[in-house]
């Protein structure tokens, strides 16, 4: 695993947030994300990654589908866990993790826009080799990486196994998982910056 330096990490993560502005004027969205009040710590942020993960798995699966060139529906309430997940970790203190929270939430966006496309009788007009390019870039944001360790390391100035010890510790007790997941949507519905 190679480990970035720093001025490494700076320039990474200031082209990243460059491209995220980009995709978000090319969605017509205002280039700036709306602010978020940072309250998921790093353990419950591990937690939800992983968490994520079956989900990834998903939209690996589905990008596999588009490149046969064929576009399906999905049930996207189905999916509804992981839009909740992806929501509450786009509230975590760690960057990299906010980036794993937003490439699943714009895979749920563009699946529920391609659904739409199909539910107006319009699959015609999808541009399926533009849409596949932007989610081989999502399932590239949530795809467990360095960046993660980065997060600990930017939280707690050390490669911090308690860390990840406490995330396993969550993962392995729903009702502690559950817990952790509540404490924290109480401290952003106690916001009221509108989203």
């Amino acid at each position: 695993m190679s480990h970035m330096t720093n001025d490494e990490l700076r320039v990474d993560t200031a082209a990243l947030t460059e491209r995220l502005r980009q995709i978000r004027i090319e969605q017509g969205l205002s280039p700036d994300p709306p602010e978020r009040k940072r309250c998921v710590e790093m353990p419950l942020s591990l937690a939800l990654v992983e968490r994520l993960q079956p989900f990834r798995a998903i939209a690996v699966k589905y990008a596999s589908i588009l490149a046969a060139g064929q576009v399906t529906r999905i049930d996207t309430d189905k999916l509804a866990e992981y839009a909740e997940i992806a929501g509450l970790l786009a509230h975590s203190v760690g960057f990299f993790s906010g980036i794993h929270a937003l490439g699943a939430s714009a895979t749920l966006d563009m699946m529920n826009h391609i659904n739409g496309m199909i539910d107006a009788g319009k699959s015609d007009e999808i541009n399926i080799s533009d849409e596949m390019r932007k989610l081989h870039i999502y399932i590239g944001w949530f795809t467990k990486d360095d960046g993660l360790g980065h997060d600990i390391f930017n939280q707690h100035g050390k490669h911090d196994m308690t860390v990840r010890k406490e995330a396993e510790r969550l993962l392995s007790d729903p009702a502690a998982l559950q817990a952790a997941i509540d404490a924290a949507n109480k401290i952003i519905e106690g916001d009221d910056i509108s989203e």
